[in-house]
């Protein structure tokens, strides 16, 4: 894997935490936790769609493989950041309490990237029959 594959991973997914963070940070003060569950959601979703359709346009074969590599590392940073960001206290939840309720938000994550991934195999495959 060579390092602008790496870089490209690690910039995308910091965008697949950040724009989740932003918009959560200020749909926390609604105080509603189904507006907010809701609002993290779709805020995951967008990024996580997006950043996966601009990765997977350089990407020619493996797309199965690519997509696993994008979850795993994908969730391993927001897991990351989002602890390193309660930790330093600027995070309003306690790590308990983020495990609880956002964590499992991050599952929409390999479903979006390995979905990707099974599609473009499907497509590639498709292709090459006729």
């Amino acid at each position: 894997m060579g390092l602008k594959k790496i870089l490209n991973i690690i910039g995308f997914g910091f965008i697949v935490w950040l724009i989740p963070t932003i918009v959560t940070y200020f749909a926390s003060d609604v105080g509603s936790a189904q507006i907010f569950d809701i609002v993290a959601a779709v805020a995951i979703s967008g990024s996580a769609v997006v950043s996966s359709y601009v990765y997977f346009k350089d990407i020619t074969s493996h797309f199965i493989r690519e997509g696993i590599i994008l979850a795993a590392a994908w969730l391993a940073i927001t897991i990351v950041l989002d602890v390193v960001l309660i930790f330093l206290g600027i995070s309003k939840a306690t790590l308990l309490e983020h495990a609880i309720r956002v964590i499992p938000l991050y599952v929409i994550i390999p479903a979006i990237t390995i979905g990707f991934g099974l599609y473009l195999d499907h497509m590639v495959e498709n292709i090459s029959i006729h």
